[in-house]
């Protein structure tokens, strides 16, 4: 997706799926018992008590535990008063940088800090370690307070359902690992530590965590979010252990006149392990699930599934407890029945906005493991559908519109569009993609708003391009859509778009793609086969600068094409964690980036690097650092802090799109008639080998390595590890003092003479930095490289032939090679 500010609201990052009140298990069942606990009975008083999770080693100096009531017959939590410290080591110096800056304090070894009150929940042997250390005492007085100011930041604040997790090693013990700490220090705000030797993916299906292990998770803003997010210490890197996988989606959605959906999904899937008890699901908390059924084999009988639900704007997860485990191996059928309200939002004129984009129907977490889908949507008959898939049948039915499509083809998620639409279309043999582009014909509120807007402003001119003014003048203020325009251009940039990506990476399996308007302001998203764009991408560069949203004009040009390029990037090919989205993203970008270069030649290319290179260096107005002060483009949305709010944007799209860039420009070949027929070769090699799946960082460079060039091989060992720890793992950036000379000689000889070096960097980093002759206005040839290691100057002295008279000597004229200025 793409924003003209992208970003994570912080407060929402373990919000995981938010339900309004609903389905409950019974009283006596042991999620409800997990729900009412409360400490209760004797004290157990400690001294010098130490609990080691992994990075994390807690010291209860002195005071006394109370413990939460018995769940099935085991210990599940406890409260402690009196004295403690923690201490957090860890496990990478990356960790150990991220978590300086955020909470302010020096880089060092480990970091430690004193509270006087705790609370844990726990599945693993916490309890008895406590009992083994503990003599009988008084419960400690305020044991009660610290548990019901814990409940509600949980409730409230976090909005994440632990008794579901704590249920899981109930319902299978093998699964009881995971270990929880809720305290305030004095330097730290409201925290979790969490460790899971499961994975902590459970915290949030939204943001894909992985299978990382060990976390510490501040809950108060201004700064709230993960300030340590890792696998465990000395425990080697696994890929995520999903608990489930769905192969097939069944999805049926009624929308009413007045936007509410009912609606019923049934998912098949497997265990994917032995004893799964408990599915979380993701779902919007503005649909109530209303029952649920298991079906486990032909001719079995369905199986009412108890469901948790809580308030919706509380401690929201939702999940589905099974009556038993499924067998290894067996296909299931999980149908959940569910309505509400708010999915979709009215925005005017036949115009909706999808509100709820990846969890508007239950499932298991989006942009995983692909699954087909059968989807089937009732509509008012004087609107449609658009949605991913191939549209199967369009009839009406009385009142009612019935669009069934089908998408035989594995997706990660699925999504849609709903309005009044008009549709033109193009077949485009070059790609073999048909581009469908809907538009509304109606004026939605957004256009009422500007009109509104411009009549307060008094603003004067004329507008022109897709926006016209009934009266000539913008001072007149009836600002008007022209459909017809917009669909034009939105077709020609898919067009563009398919014919690029498609030489460059590769056929899609689907023969089209609908792009689709949607009245979200700067907001666009792609779905498989399906695009929205944001309504500013509607705009005019005229009525842009009446709006004072002059500096818009790049976003517009490329957000269409980026969202475009995600059918590759994102759907086609995945990724596996938070850490590797740039794979997604960064690709995307490069692609909108490439995509100019093949439409608008070196200049726009040129412009397009120059933009990405000041966002990757800059200190935006809003931020306390410079973007790439955040830290490597691997920590994905953790980047996005209170100090550097716009950091995700510029390291994992702008940075991750500039990484590809220089890959490309090393697997370059000039004097060939196919420069680029190495990296196309090395892209398409990726997509064949990962189509489908969810790849990570590392298959990526395995990827680059299949293809190794001289270029490419600076450290003579066949890897590309040195490019990697620096430009992905890492987060310098070079400074480039070129000091070259160029002399006439004899005939057609000519001398270049002179150092290059960098600067800002560490002794062992190397950049290979391309040498150009400019002999005119634009043209340039590279005539060879400078290796550069750490500071050290490179001397050239070197004679040339050339039967052109050059201008001037270039060094990294195509921005081979990121720098700060």
């Amino acid at each position: 997706m793409r924003e003209i500010a992208a970003g994570i609201r912080l407060a929402s990052l373990l919000s995981g799926v938010a339900l309004a009140a609903g389905i409950g298990l019974a009283d006596g069942s042991p999620y409800a018992s997990l729900r009412a606990a409360r400490p209760a009975g004797p004290g157990l008083t400690v001294s010098n008590l130490v609990l080691e999770r992994d990075a994390f080693r807690f010291r209860f100096e002195s005071g006394s535990f109370q413990m939460l009531p018995f769940v099935e017959g085991r210990a599940v939590g406890a409260v402690f008063s009196g004295q403690g410290t923690v201490e957090l080591t860890p496990a990478s110096e990356a960790e150990a940088r991220h978590f300086a800056m955020v909470s302010g304090e020096k880089l060092a070894a480990a970091f430690t800090d004193r509270f006087q009150s705790l609370v844990l929940l726990f599945g693993d042997g916490t309890a008895a370690e406590i009992e083994s250390r503990a003599t009988p005492g008084a419960a400690p007085p305020a044991a009660g307070k610290i548990w019901e100011d814990f409940s509600r930041k949980q409730r409230k604040v976090l909005r994440t359902n632990l008794q579901i997790r704590l249920l899981r090693g109930i319902l299978a013990p093998e699964d009881s690992g995971v270990f929880l700490a809720a305290f305030a220090g004095k330097k730290l705000p409201f925290s979790l530590v969490a460790v899971d030797p499961a994975g902590l993916d459970w915290l949030s299906l939204q943001f894909r965590l992985g299978s990382e292990e060990s976390a510490l998770f501040a809950m108060e803003e201004p700064n709230a979010g993960f300030w340590y997010l890792s696998h465990s210490r000395g425990e080697p890197v696994h890929p995520p252990r999903p608990i489930a996988r769905a192969s097939h989606y069944q999805i049926e959605t009624t929308i009413l006149r007045n936007g509410d959906i009912r609606g019923s999904t049934t998912i098949r899937f497997i265990a994917a392990g032995p004893r799964l008890r408990v599915l979380p699901l993701a779902l919007t908390g503005k649909l109530r699930i209303r029952e649920a059924a298991l079906t486990c084999g032909a001719g079995s009988p369905a199986l009412p599934v108890q469901v948790i639900q809580e308030i919706a704007t509380e401690d929201s997860d939702a999940a589905a407890v099974l009556p038993s485990s499924p067998a290894a191996g067996q296909p299931c059928d999980l149908r959940i029945a569910y309505e509400g309200k708010d999915v979709l939002q009215n925005a005017g004129d036949g115009v909706f906005v999808v509100q709820a984009r990846e969890s508007w129907y239950p499932n298991f977490g989006t942009f995983s493991d692909p699954s087909t889908f059968d989807l089937t949507y009732r509509v008012p008959k004087a609107n449609q559908v658009v949605s991913v898939g191939k549209q199967m049948e369009d009839r009406v039915e009385g009142d009612l519109r019935v669009s069934v499509w089908k998408s035989d083809q594995p997706i990660r998620v699925a999504g849609f569009n709903y309005g009044n639409f008009k549709k033109i279309q193009y077949e485009d043999r070059a790609s073999g993609v048909r581009i469908d582009v809907y538009t509304n014909p109606g004026t939605p509120d957004v256009v009422n708003e500007i009109n509104q807007y411009l009549a307060q402003a008094g603003s004067r001119g004329s507008a022109s391009g897709p926006f016209a003014s009934t009266s000539g003048s913008l001072g007149m203020h009836e600002v008007r859509v022209d459909t017809d325009s917009i669909a034009q251009a939105a077709l020609a940039d898919g067009t563009n778009a398919a014919r690029v990506c498609t030489a460059y990476f590769g056929r899609l399996p689907q023969d089209h793609v609908s792009i689709t308007e949607q009245t979200q302001w700067s907001f666009g998203q792609s779905w498989p086969s399906l695009v929205f764009l944001p309504y500013l991408s509607f705009l005019d560069g005229t009525t842009r600068r009446e709006l004072g949203l002059a500096n818009t004009a790049a976003f517009v040009d490329q957000v269409g094409l980026h969202e475009f390029a995600h059918q590759w990037w994102g759907h086609l090919v995945g990724w596996s964690s938070y850490r590797d989205q740039w794979l997604s993203e960064g690709f995307a970008e490069f692609s909108a980036g490439l995509i100019l270069e093949h439409t608008g030649g070196l200049k726009g290319a040129g412009a397009f690097w120059e933009r990405a290179r000041r966002w990757i260096v800059m200190k935006p107005p809003q931020s306390s650092l410079a973007n790439d002060a955040a830290g490597p483009m691997t920590s994905g949305y953790r980047l996005m802090t209170r100090r550097n709010p716009a950091a995700y944007d510029a390291m994992v799209y702008a940075k991750g799109a500039y990484v590809l860039h220089m890959i490309r420009m090393l697997l370059r070949d000039p004097a060939s008639p196919n420069p680029d027929e190495k990296f196309k070769a090395m892209m398409q090699d990726f997509v064949t080998a990962n189509s489908g799946k969810s790849p990570s960082t590392r298959d990526f460079q395995d990827a680059v390595e299949r293809h190794m060039t001289p270029s490419l091989n600076a450290t003579r060992d066949g890897k590309a590890d040195w490019f990697f720890q620096q430009w992905v793992y890492g987060s310098e950036i070079p400074r480039f003092k070129v000091s070259l000379e160029i002399e006439k000689k004899d005939g057609d000889n000519y001398r270049l003479k002179g150092t290059v070096a960098q600067e800002g960097v560490s002794a062992g980093f190397r950049s290979l930095l391309p040498i150009y002759v400019e002999f005119g206005k634009g043209e340039l040839s590279r005539f060879g490289t400078v290796p550069l290691e750490g500071t050290e100057p490179f001397s050239v002295d070197v004679v040339l032939h050339m039967t052109k008279k050059p201008k001037r000597v270039v060094a990294n004229a195509l921005h081979d090679v990121l720098a700060r200025d």
